[in-house]
């Protein structure tokens, strides 16, 4: 039963073109759980827009930091994701 709603529920998500912001959501969710919580508390996933995941950054130093490691942090939010959602991150 909860298999066949959850098939459903999906179905529905999809027909109506929310799959992928549900997903982009997730991402939000997962940016501690991926990123570790030193990080989690210095740079906060805000939003997620067209597959661009939006990170306000407590300062430049965490920002220049988390820049070099901007393609990783993408690569291990997708994997999570179970598919490529996000393309770019934004740190402000």
């Amino acid at each position: 039963m909860a298999q066949a709603l959850g098939r459903i529920l999906t179905q529905l998500l999809e027909r109506y073109g929310l799959a992928q912001r549900a997903q982009e959501i997730q991402a939000l969710e997962f940016w501690p759980e991926v990123v570790g919580e030193k990080i989690a508390q210095a740079a906060q996933a805000k939003d997620v827009r067209e597959g661009r995941l939006f990170v306000r950054v407590e300062n430049s130093v965490w920002r220049n930091e988390l820049y070099y490691v901007k393609q990783e942090l993408i690569n291990k939010l997708n994997q999570r994701l179970g598919q490529n959602i996000i393309h770019d991150i934004v740190f402000v």
